[in-house]
């Protein structure tokens, strides 16, 4: 078991960091737990980002209940992104650490998250108790300011008391075990780890939990009292039908999540006890979350008529206009007597990319001195460039050597697809790179330790998952559009500027969410590979030795020159509007970011690092000496 790391305050040495044991000892299952909680999460965002868009693109449900709705669903978004991320990255760490900082922050967005869904399902309830017993005063009393305010308050006490709970664990003692038995900083096993005197921290905690459950609970069964002896009242029996119909989403919804709270909070913590409450806290931290939109779409009449009628009416629209079924790429050239040389010469560049990449994997596999922090981000980099250039060569290649230079429509979304997440990967782990080379250079001393195993996996998957999202948002902006006219993409891959010149629809918000998704990526990661490399730059210059500031600058030389050709040519081909002069230039900038560049890296990081020709020279030597 790894030590817990401490500070001095005092007289009391005081952890800095935690172990989260999480649901599991046993080695084999952490996969299988991996990729179902991956899965889980994936369908929790899915459905709580597909009711907020439903939501808002449907007007017959721009209505109260419907904004409540809204609201609970980004709070069961928010409520499990602060737990299911770092789950997943400990399910493939060895070292399955969080700070203290981390675990504080954790603890807060929790607590406030979990208050306010108390009282926005409170809020529902009483939304419910005035559309069935004042259906005539319903649209004035439930105008669109006390909406608001009903939303606006929950909001309020949640965070407010969240961090009134958080500032009685901040007051704590840590200074002994910093194992905490659980997927997550909760506080029932948190507190149990304290040196210092816990009661007050134990009665808050009973008196708020117990105070929020049974108050917010109350505001359900009063109002439901009265929307049962209301709809007792109705004579008509489709009366009846309807009204319970619209009471049974809600009614499912809070008894999964207050039967699963009631049991982890109102009571003391114990061994068993907090056993029994990482079982539970599956459900409302990754089952409630991810039910919900399930239940108030299967069981709501309006939301699936809505969804039926998106559905249909993308289909009409396509239907309406001669939709096109697949696009012809226009290529590089249209003279024929250079398409030969053009494949030749690409398919050239495209074997010493996947050759080089693939070498440099195998290389930094095999070798044990590779095996560190910056080498293990330079893997993933080559890997990153050969599905970048994977992605657009080979149907180039074939377009050379075909008449008929056709995509079809699913194939070029999803070419769109890859290739938008596949840059924004890569622009975060360049940053990522860099960073790593501000704490080499800035902090040596503490390399080893900040730039740990678990550390080096969250820094590689951020920049993954951040990348898939976006560009499955860019696609589904780009999958919105109706293309029935011309055919042909003046380019030699389905690249956005030209696709969304061919687009029958308003282009607008796709025009708006690429220069705005595409300049805030490319800004961000450069400003943080800038501050990075100011710090760089200031450490090198207070070393005294030239041969310290040569072996410094050394290290950073091919991560520089792989990000000025790479932010080069993206800034110029994508923050500017689409016209006739950009396309053409875009597609001879093209070609270097396609193709060029992922089969520079291998090289640069080849030729100019001393530790991959040494490693290379010695598994080449091994061969010859062991044929």
């Amino acid at each position: 078991m790894l030590a817990p790391k401490k500070t001095v305050r005092g007289n009391s040495t005081l952890v800095t960091e935690f172990i989260l044991l999480g649901l599991t000892d046993r080695p084999e299952l952490q996969p299988i737990f991996f990729v179902l909680f991956l899965v889980i999460y994936l369908i929790t965002v899915g459905g709580n980002l597909g009711m907020l868009v439903l939501i808002r693109m449907d007007s017959r449900l721009h209505t109260p209940m419907y904004l409540f709705l809204a609201s609970l669903s980004c709070l069961d978004l928010c409520y499990s992104t602060n737990v299911t991320p770092k789950m997943l990255v400990n399910f493939l760490s060895e070292k399955k650490t969080i700070s203290y900082a981390a675990c504080l922050v954790q603890c807060y967005f929790f607590i406030a998250m979990v208050i306010t869904e108390y009282y926005m399902l409170a809020v529902m309830a009483y939304d419910r108790y005035v559309a069935i017993c004042n259906p005539l005063l319903y649209s004035s009393k439930m105008s669109k300011g006390l909406c608001i305010r009903l939303i606006a308050g929950p909001y309020a006490y949640g965070f407010l008391s969240g961090l009134m709970e958080t500032m009685w664990t901040y007051r704590l003692t840590f200074c002994g075990s910093n194992i905490i038995n659980h997927f997550y900083c909760a506080d029932p096993p948190l507190i149990r780890l304290s040196c210092s005197d816990t009661f007050i921290k134990e009665t808050s905690m009973f008196v708020v939990a117990g105070f929020n459950l049974s108050s917010s609970l109350l505001i359900i069964l009063i109002s439901y009292v009265f929307i049962l002896m209301a709809i007792l009242r109705m004579r008509s029996a489709e009366g009846r039908h309807k009204a319970f119909s619209t009471c049974g989403s809600h009614l499912v919804a809070v008894t999964v999540f207050y039967g699963t709270l009631f049991c982890m909070y109102v009571r003391p913590p114990t061994d068993s006890s907090v056993e029994q409450s990482k079982i539970l806290a599956v459900f409302y931290t990754f089952v409630s979350p991810m039910l919900n939109p399930i239940i108030y779409s299967l069981r709501n009449k309006d939301v699936k008529i809505a969804f039926r009628k998106l559905i249909r009416r993308n289909e009409i629209m396509r239907r309406n206009f001669t939709s096109v079924t697949e696009f012809i790429l226009l290529g590089l050239t249209n003279y024929l007597e250079l398409q030969i040389l053009l494949f030749l010469l690409f398919l050239a560049i495209y074997m010493t990319t996947v050759a080089g990449n693939v070498g440099m994997l195998v290389l930094i596999k095999v070798n044990t001195r590779l095996h560190t922090p910056m080498y293990f981000f330079l893997s993933h980099l080559s890997f990153v460039d050969l599905c970048f250039s994977s992605n657009v060569t080979p149907k180039m290649l074939e377009n050379f050597l075909s008449e008929k230079k056709t995509i079809s429509y699913p194939a070029c979304l999803v070419q769109c697809y890859f290739f938008i997440a596949l840059v924004h990967v890569e622009i975060y782990i360049l940053a990522v790179m860099a960073f790593d080379r501000y704490m080499a250079i800035c902090n040596p001393l503490l390399y080893g330790s900040k730039m740990s195993k678990s550390v080096c996996t969250s820094l590689i998957t951020g920049p993954y998952v951040y990348g898939m999202l976006t560009g499955l948002m860019e696609t589904m902006w780009t999958y919105n559009l109706a293309f029935c006219g011309p055919n042909e993409i003046n380019h030699f891959y389905c690249a956005d500027p030209p696709l969304i010149k061919l687009a029958c629809s308003d282009t607008y918000k796709k025009e708006m969410s690429m220069f705005v998704v595409a300049g805030c990526n490319f800004s961000f990661s450069l400003l943080i590979i800038l501050i990075s490399y100011l710090y760089i730059f200031l450490s090198i210059l207070r070393i005294r030795s030239a041969e310290g500031r040569r072996k410094a600058f050394s290290t950073c030389g091919c991560h520089l020159t792989a990000v000025t050709i790479f932010y080069a040519t993206l800034f110029f081909m994508y923050l500017r509007p689409p016209s006739k002069d950009s396309v053409e230039q875009g597609k001879m900038v093209a070609v270097f970011y396609t193709t060029i560049i992922p089969m520079l890296n291998p090289v640069i990081y080849s030729f100019r690092n001393k530790d991959v020709k040494e490693a290379l020279m010695r598994e080449l030597l091994r061969k010859k000496v062991f044929p």
